[in-house]
C-alpha cells in the first residue's frame, strides 16, 4: 500500500492510495509515533508527500525508507506549469490544483484553499498551472491585529459574527470573517467575468467558515491536497511502465 502524505503549517495528514482514491488514515499534529500507529497494519511501501515547512530528519528519514518520494518541481505532473519561478511554487498548491483537475478536466478552474495562509490558484482549461495569489488565513490575520496594536485583544474565530460587530470583539471577528468571505467571492466574481465557464474548488481547514458550497459550479473538497498527491503518484506509476 502507499502512502500519501501532505505536512501543512498546524498539522499532517496521512492517506492510502487506494483504487477509488485516498483514503484518510490520520490528522493531526507531525508526531511519528502517532503516524507510525495510524499505519502499522497497512504495511505501507512506497508513496509520496509534499510539505509546506521543515519535516524532521526522523520523518523523512522514514519516510524515504518505505520508498516514497518528495513532490518537487521536477516531478512529472499532468498539467503544464506556467509559472516564472517552479522552484519556489508551493508544492501543496501544485498539488491542490492537480486534484482539482483530476476531478474536473478540460475546464477553467479556481483552486481557493483556506488554511494557514489564503491561497488561489488558476488552471486554464487546457491544463496549464496558471499561478495564483497568496494572502494570510482568518489566524494570522486575527493575531497580526493582536500583536500589531496596542490594545485590540486576540480574538477567537469562533463566536457572534453579525454584519456590524456590537463590540471590540464582534467588531474584529466580522471585519477578519467577514472581510475574507467578501474577498473570496470578489475573486470568484471577477474571475468568472473573465472565463465564464469556471469551476471552484474550496479546501482547507478554514473553508467551512465560507458560505461558498452548495452554489454553482463551486465543490468543497476536504483534502484536496491528498486527492492531487494521489493523482501524481498514479500518474507516475503510468509513466514507468
Amino acid at each position: 500500500m502507499k502512502l500519501l502524505i501532505d505536512f501543512g503549517n498546524t498539522r499532517v495528514k496521512v492517506a492510502a492510495s487506494t483504487s477509488s482514491g485516498p483514503e484518510l488514515l490520520y490528522c493531526g499534529p507531525a508526531d511519528l509515533d502517532d503516524v507510525l500507529q495510524a499505519v502499522h497494519a497497512c504495511s505501507p511501501a512506497g508513496g509520496i508527500w509534499c510539505s509546506v515547512r521543515p519535516v524532521s530528519r526522523q520523518f523523512e528519514d522514514w519516510m524515504l525508507s518505505l520508498g516514497m518520494k518528495r513532490l518537487s518541481c521536477a516531478t512529472p505532473i499532468p498539467l503544464k506549469v506556467d509559472y516564472a519561478t517552479p522552484d519556489t511554487l508551493g508544492t501543496d498548491r501544485l498539488a491542490a490544483a492537480v486534484g482539482a483537475w483530476s476531478l474536473k478536466p478540460g475546464n477553467d478552474l479556481l483552486v481557493i484553499d483556506a488554511g494557514t495562509a489564503i491561497t488561489a490558484d488558476m488552471v486554464r482549461a487546457d491544463g496549464t498551472f496558471a499561478g495564483g495569489n497568496i494572502g494570510p488565513g482568518i489566524e494570522m490575520r486575527l493575531r497580526s491585529l493582536h500583536e500589531h496594536t496596542g490594545s485590540l485583544p486576540l480574538v477567537d474565530r469562533h463566536g457572534e459574527c453579525p454584519e456590524f460587530g456590537f463590540d471590540t470583539e464582534t467588531a474584529i471577528r466580522s471585519g477578519v470573517l467577514r472581510g475574507v468571505r467578501l474577498e473570496i467571492e470578489a475573486l470568484v466574481e471577477s474571475t468568472r467575468r473573465e472565463h465564464g465557464s469556471l469551476l471552484v474548488f474550496l479546501t482547507g481547514g478554514d473553508a467551512d467558515c465560507f458560505d461558498l458550497k452548495g452554489k454553482s459550479g463551486i465543490f468543497a473538497v476536504r483534502n484536496l491536497v491528498l486527492q492531487g498527491l494521489d493523482c501524481i503518484e498514479k500518474y507516475n506509476e503510468n509513466q514507468d511502465k
